[in-house]
C-alpha cells in the first residue's frame, strides 16, 4: 500500500511540475533567460517532457499494475 501511495504521490508531482512550466514559460523573468540562449529553452522543454511521461507512467503503473499476493505466495 505504501509503495503505490508513493508512486502515486511522485507521478503527481512529476505532472504538476510540467503544469508549472507550462504556467511559468510565458512569463517575462523566464522568457529573458531563454530568449538569449534557445538552447536552454529546448533543454527546458525536453525535461517538461520528460516529468510529464514519467509521471503518467507511474501512474498508470499504480492504476494497471498487478496485485501483489498478499500471503506471499507465488505460485
Amino acid at each position: 500500500m505504501a509503495k503505490k501511495l508513493g508512486l502515486t504521490v511522485s507521478g503527481i508531482v512529476l505532472i504538476g511540475l510540467f503544469l508549472a512550466w507550462m504556467l511559468l514559460k510565458g512569463t517575462s523573468a523566464v522568457q529573458a533567460w531563454i530568449d538569449p540562449n534557445p538552447l536552454l529553452g529546448f533543454v527546458a522543454w525536453g525535461i517538461a517532457w520528460l516529468c510529464v511521461l514519467g509521471g503518467a507512467a507511474l501512474l498508470a503503473r499504480v492504476v494497471f499494475g498487478r496485485e501483489s499476493d498478499p500471503a506471499g505466495r507465488h505460485d
